[in-house]
């Protein structure tokens, strides 16, 4: 259960200014939320943009970038009335709004997996000490940019860390950019993903699903049914040790994951980049 009577996101010390966050006046008690998640370039905000035009959204959609370099570099959330009937024809959505939640990847550049989680920890902490649910997650990857990175596998595994075991049936691990993907190479890297990177959320019970999206409306809204027709409201396992646990979000088991590994030349050069540009 949620302590959202004495969970307040503005007391957290790890809370800075500029964090963007659902206001208690601004969420209701029974939104659905869903945190769309991935790497850089992947096609979160595209995703998001397909969804609201699907829905039939007259809101501003995300910034989009072509070029595969980041446009999301804080958490931002879209608000929109679930349609009574039509693509989401699902009775459960009746009077309820869907909120997605576009968030920046673990591989950017600018910023540090620690500083991309805490801005993630902001949103969902007082999203949750606010009693607003979790409908459930999708995470974004593309084949087409060549093969499994280790930037990717600590993404996912910090990924992994927030959701936890219970929300598992609303998770949708989703492949994009395949229109892009030489033929040749998209079965094997599908079959990888599968079979190797992703088994521990495909396997076993419960287990998470997967699929693949096509950048159109029809499939976005397909994926988002996948997450309503699953979808249990189990808070994330990264709000459950933040609010009901009270830690920090740096002891929590994704705060864990997105410490840097300093043994990697690599890691030294980005963080030696990140403090020059950014200072920290």
């Amino acid at each position: 259960m949620s302590s959202s009577n004495s969970f307040n996101i503005d007391k957290a010390k790890w809370k800075k200014a500029g964090d963007v966050y659902m206001a208690p006046n601004e969420g209701r008690a029974n939104d659905l939320v869903i945190p769309v998640m991935g790497s850089t370039g992947v096609g979160k905000s595209t995703f998001i943009n397909n969804v609201l035009k699907g829905l039939g959204s007259g809101l501003q959609g995300a910034e989009v970038n072509d070029d595969y370099q980041p446009c999301t570099s804080k958490v931002a959330h879209y608000v929109v009335d679930c349609p009574p009937s039509g693509s989401l024809d699902l009775p459960q959505l009746q009077s309820r709004r869907l909120v997605l939640v576009d968030t920046p990847g673990f591989d950017h550049l600018g910023f540090s997996n620690e500083e991309i989680l805490r801005r993630i920890s902001v949103w969902l902490a007082s999203s949750y000490g606010n009693g607003i649910k979790v409908a459930g997650v999708v995470y974004l990857h593309s084949i087409a940019g060549g093969r499994y990175t280790d930037s990717h596998a600590s993404g996912f595994e910090i990924f992994q860390s927030i959701c936890g075991q219970n929300v598992l049936p609303s998770v949708v691990l989703a492949t994009t950019r395949e229109e892009i993907c030489p033929a040749a190479h998209r079965s094997e890297r599908e079959g990888e993903l599968r079979d190797e990177l992703w088994k521990g959320m495909l396997d076993g019970h419960p287990k998470a699903t997967m699929t693949c999206l096509q950048n159109t409306p029809p499939s976005a809204l397909a994926v988002v049914k996948i997450v309503f027709e699953t979808m249990n409201e189990a808070p994330l396992l990264l709000q459950r040790q933040i609010v009901d646990d009270k830690k920090s979000y740096t002891k929590t088991d994704a705060g864990r994951a997105a410490k840097p590994q300093s043994g990697s030349g690599l890691s030294r050069v980005v963080t030696m980049f990140r403090q020059f540009i950014h200072g920290f």
